[in-house]
């Protein structure tokens, strides 16, 4: 018996559920391009932005990151963020301002280097547990502010609160935890930056698909629409039949 022959029932019964929750969740395949080029460009940018900072923040133990510095990261990550929203949004600059308040409250309340500090401690089981416990804090405090930027324009905004509290304490302590470890197999600090590249890797991909399901929406509408820009509105109505036009 072939491969291809224990293949085609796998790939027969995968491609038959998935239609099930297509048909279940009224998915069109434009719907799922788009969200998938939406989850991409999150994920890539996200994680770009974090791997950019790297070259203004420098990666320390806990105290020894300048907090200045990680609200610049902090700062320059959600402008990235913002650059792939802001098409999908009302109005995106809510989300911006938003997101810039809440990491200078996390400043005043000491937790924005969270993304960029490593723990002293090698234990992994207290990596983990410090990880869940500020990634959780971080996530909150962004989430709330992000949530005021979203609740007018998005349906059930609030849902974005927790989960994002969720995605980072997930990243953090996997960043912390994966981190430690290689640290502890190499002998070099250099296994934590890896780490945390590895958790600001899975923040990005799984913030990216809370974004995208709280992007589309139900019932049939058109939930991964892009509004357009000012400049594309202003020459439209300069294009409409009945403007004047000022030459």
């Amino acid at each position: 018996m072939s491969l291809s022959s224990l293949s085609e029932p796998i790939t027969h019964q995968l491609a038959h559920r998935l239609s099930i929750l297509c048909k279940r969740w009224n998915l069109q395949p434009a719907d799922i391009t788009a969200g998938a080029l939406l989850w991409l460009a999150w994920t890539g940018t996200t994680w770009l932005a974090f791997a950019l900072s790297l070259l203004f923040v420098e990666i320390g133990e806990t105290g020894e990151v300048s907090w200045l510095e990680a609200a610049l990261g902090g700062c320059w990550v959600g402008v990235s963020r913002w650059l792939v929203l802001r098409p999908y949004l009302r109005h995106p600059t809510r989300w911006i301002i938003a997101t810039v308040a809440s990491w200078l409250l996390l400043v005043l309340l000491h937790l924005c280097a969270v993304g960029w500090v490593v723990p002293g401690t090698p234990n992994l089981l207290l990596r983990g547990g410090f990880g869940v416990l500020y990634g959780g804090y971080v996530g909150l405090g962004l989430g709330l502010g992000q949530w005021w930027g979203l609740r007018s324009q998005v349906h059930q905004a609030w849902r974005w609160i927790p989960l994002n509290a969720g995605i980072w304490a997930i990243g953090i302590a996997l960043a912390w935890i994966t981190g430690g470890w290689l640290r502890a197999a190499s002998g070099l600090f250099l296994g934590e930056v890896v780490g945390l590249l590895i958790g600001w890797g899975a923040i990005a991909a799984l913030s990216g698909i809370g974004i995208v399901g709280l992007l589309y929406e139900s019932k049939g509408e058109d939930k991964l629409k892009r509004y357009p820009s000012s400049r594309a509105l202003t020459a439209a109505k300069s294009n409409a039949p009945g403007s004047k036009s000022p030459y």
